[in-house]
């Protein structure tokens, strides 16, 4: 499937509340693209995992019409995420016929699947603990050779200037688990 067809397809599993933060976007996009085995152009940013070519198609969705961006401001001051400013997506109306032309692509059915694996876990909707996610995935598949132990996925996320601390490791293994993109050591 295309870039677009992903966008649209993350988005739109939203529902009509849409798709709150780019973060949340490029996070659901990035394991995505695991799942698929699909490359997307992630590397190592501030949240984890980021795609400027993710980020670049979402802005031409937006600037064609055939997504909506609603921006909401947090005045002067950043909110709690250090966020200023907060972007909310969702699929407008008169695109019923793109997303069917979608629905009838040959790899629809998998990619929905695999979306619906994500979106079934608890943490799916929260940015912050995608995040963390996204960086111990990241840290285990590409930094790793063999097993790591706890202490050294935190030293690796320092390495990248990444706030990791153990127990939020903790707390996004069952959604990594769930997901089999990770094993833990039981003993």
């Amino acid at each position: 499937m295309h870039i677009i067809d992903i966008l649209l397809l993350v988005v739109k599993s939203e529902g009509e509340d849409g798709l709150c933060g780019r973060t949340l976007l490029q996070k659901k996009v990035y394991f995505l693209s695991v799942l698929m085995k699909f490359d997307l152009g992630f590397s190592p940013h501030y949240y984890g995992p980021y795609s400027s070519y993710v980020a670049s198609h979402l802005d031409s969705l937006v600037n064609c019409g055939l997504l909506k961006e609603v921006t909401e401001s947090f005045s002067d001051e950043q909110n709690v995420f250090g966020e200023i400013r907060r972007h909310t997506y969702s699929v407008p109306d008169n695109i019923e016929p793109v997303w069917q032309d979608i629905q009838e692509k040959p790899q629809f059915d998998e990619w929905q699947d695999a979306l619906k694996r994500i979106n079934e876990q608890n943490i799916s909707r929260d940015f912050n603990k995608l995040s963390i996610a996204a960086k111990v995935h990241y840290i285990v598949s590409w930094e790793g050779n063999g097993p790591l132990t706890l202490p050294q996925v935190q030293q690796i996320a320092e390495e990248y200037k990444w706030d990791v601390k153990p127990e939020d490791i903790e707390s996004v293994l069952s959604f990594l688990k769930g997901l089999g993109l990770v094993t833990t050591d039981e003993s």
